[in-house]
């Protein structure tokens, strides 16, 4: 199991950013155990993602740009 945090612009709002993520997920096939927004933090909104299998995450976190440190 592996968890991500995605940081994304805060130009868009976080229902726009959660449909993108999970038509992305729905067209792989992909099914996260959580994916929720956590917070918002200097015009960035933050998500987080657990997946069962690391090489899903790995994927979704390099498509949605994990910021390193995160």
């Amino acid at each position: 199991m592996k968890t991500v945090v995605v940081i994304r612009a805060g130009d868009r709002s976080v229902a726009d950013h959660l449909a993108q993520m999970r038509g992305w997920l729905a067209e792989r096939h992909f099914v996260p155990r959580e994916l929720v927004m956590l917070h918002v933090l200097n015009l960035r909104v933050v998500f987080r993602a657990t997946f069962d299998a690391d090489s899903d995450a790995d994927l979704f976190a390099y498509t949605f740009e994990v910021k390193p440190g995160c």
